[in-house]
């Protein structure tokens, strides 16, 4: 698994095998990543990255100008080699790294994002709703941010909110737009 653009493009990402654990190929990064350009400007903005496995979502973000990605994962190992990740590419500083589950992370959030990027195991159909939920109700996404979504087909976001889906086989990738305030 590699960066796919900005200024760590190429780089390798540690990977470990665990159960449950389903990174994002570098082709749905690479056209999730297409997609957020268009909707936000990357420089100086920060992210939400939820479930997030090894990292490589929000590494990205960081690559392509983050100043600073949240990453949540509860498997320790996993969290290890996120960690790890962070250190071999130089950008630890700018991570915050919580070892916890989304759940509890959502109730004592208080950090707004311009970007949150969910992708719970695809078994959480019912958990991805009250996820979504929780982020619209806390108010995490920031006015003009957008929520971003990995889920199979079996989840469907708030049609009143979407903005845009792209599908990959059997995942599809839901951007959420809110409104600016």
């Amino acid at each position: 698994m590699r960066i796919t653009g900005g200024d760590l493009r190429s780089r390798r990402l540690l990977t470990i095998k665990s159960s449950g654990l389903r990174p994002a190929t570098d082709r749905l990064r690479e056209s999730m990543f297409d997609i957020l350009c268009n909707l936000v400007d990357f420089h100086g903005t920060t992210a939400l990255d939820l479930y997030a496995g090894t990292g490589s979502v929000g590494f990205e973000a960081i690559s392509r100008g983050a100043s600073r990605v949240v990453f949540v994962e509860s498997n320790h190992k996993v969290a290890g080699v996120l960690r790890e990740n962070a250190s071999t590419l130089g950008v630890a500083g700018a991570c915050g790294i919580y070892m916890m589950k989304v759940e509890n992370f959502l109730k004592v959030c208080t950090e707004k994002f311009d970007i949150v990027y969910v992708d719970p195991p695809y078994s959480f159909n019912k958990t991805t709703h009250e996820i979504v939920d929780r982020i619209m109700e806390r108010g995490i996404v920031k006015g003009s941010g957008v929520l971003c979504v990995e889920h199979s087909r079996d989840y469907s976001p708030p049609p009143t909110k979407l903005f845009r889906q792209k599908e990959f086989g059997s995942t599809i990738l839901s951007f959420i737009k809110l409104e600016k305030k």
